[in-house]
């Protein structure tokens, strides 16, 4: 085995037969260590015992192999939820890091150290998010395209995040008055709010809502799909895992918006007649007043008001409030979390035991009178 280094990079030798079957010395690529080309020469000398070929791995960039695994397989097997995440960190972060590499040229070393220096700046959630990408698209650069040999991201591992958490912002008692009576009953947003307070339903689950998932007898609501509208035209797709896919209950107060917002819709499409644009093979809970189906770009002012009036909260702080008011009044974690479709219990630990304290001084209370 002969490598050696020119400048910052390591270059390792094989012997290659070509179609007339004479054998030609190469020198190719091995990685930015001594290692790493010892490691890419045994493996293409293991290549090449079991196929009788010399595997040469791909020199396309890697922006280039990026978009094509957007294209033929994110677009197509994966939600589009997953397609836009996954094309916002290509943006933001691979590809100015990465992009101009060829796919040969990455390395398990230069993954892990990238990463690394990412802990400062930060959230584990983006970090998970930046690996599940990188993991994935080599993935199937290795099984499906066959560009390279092995996955670089294979054995990276997860860094310990040392930014602290971001706290879910949730809404006191009295921003919930104030909200209220800004989009009192009768105002399009109004409707969804209520949802997501009552219920802590997502914002396109609130959107995706129909009459026919309502039950006002059992007062339950079937949570069956999600709105997905960030090109423009809204479309109902499956929620977002299996566990979003679940059955709520709720009590009188929303029972009473309900019924409202029946009416509501009742008196807005007698009033206007042919001209109410309702959709004829859906009908949902949240409208316009004219009876379009509402989309996530009409929720755009209330969040920000939001920011004006109450600081880092958004539509989605009515779902952390539903969570924390009922963790704060004693039912099960397990419960919370089924309720609001968490795929896993953990999540919703990891979520909301740092936003709520009052289980906390309970329990203070609790040691100092039997301690």
């Amino acid at each position: 085995m002969f490598v050696r280094k020119i400048k910052d990079r390591w270059y390792y030798t094989i012997n290659e037969m070509d179609n007339n079957g004479v054998r030609h010395r190469h020198e190719h690529f091995g990685g930015f260590t001594r290692a790493d080309a010892c490691r890419a020469y045994r493996q293409a000398m293991a290549e090449q015992d079991r196929s009788g070929k010399y595997f040469e791995p791909s020199a396309m960039l890697f922006d280039s192999f990026l978009q094509e695994w957007l294209e033929k397989y994110v677009q197509n097997y994966l939600k589009p939820a997953t397609m836009d995440a996954y094309s916002t960190v290509i943006r933001n972060h691979i590809s100015p890091a990465f992009g101009k590499w060829k796919l040969r040229e990455l390395t398990t070393a230069s993954f892990q150290d990238w990463l690394l220096e990412l802990t400062d700046s930060y959230t584990r959630s983006t970090l998970k998010v930046i690996m599940s990408c990188l993991r994935s698209s080599l993935r199937w650069a290795v099984a499906n395209r066959r560009y390279l040999l092995h996955n670089p991201m294979d054995n990276v591992t997860l860094p310990p995040c040392r930014t602290a958490p971001k706290t879910p912002a949730i809404f006191t008692p009295d921003a919930i008055r104030t909200i209220f009576e800004k989009f009192p009953p009768g105002h399009p947003i109004h409707m969804p709010c209520a949802l997501s307070y009552f219920t802590g339903m997502r914002l396109g689950e609130c959107l995706a809502l129909e009459w026919c998932n309502v039950n006002m007898t059992a007062m339950t609501i079937r949570i069956t799909g999600t709105t997905y509208d960030h090109n423009g035209i809204p479309k109902i797709i499956s929620p977002k895992t299996v566990s979003s896919a679940r059955t709520i209950t709720f009590g009188a107060k929303l029972c009473a918006e309900l019924k409202s917002q029946k009416l509501w819709q009742d008196k807005n499409r007698f009033q206007a007649g042919r001209f109410y644009r309702e959709n004829p093979e859906h009908h949902f809970v949240c409208t316009m007043p004219d009876g379009r189906q509402m989309t996530s770009n009409n929720t755009k002012y209330f969040n920000m008001w939001c920011k004006t009036y109450f600081p880092n909260t958004s539509f989605h702080s009515f779902r952390h409030t539903h969570a924390s008011m009922l963790l704060e009044h004693g039912l099960p974690i397990d419960y919370v979390s089924k309720r609001l479709g968490h795929s896993s219990i953990y999540t919703t630990a990891n979520i909301y035991d740092t936003i709520t304290d009052k289980r906390e001084k309970d329990a203070v209370n609790a040691m100092d009178a039997f301690l």
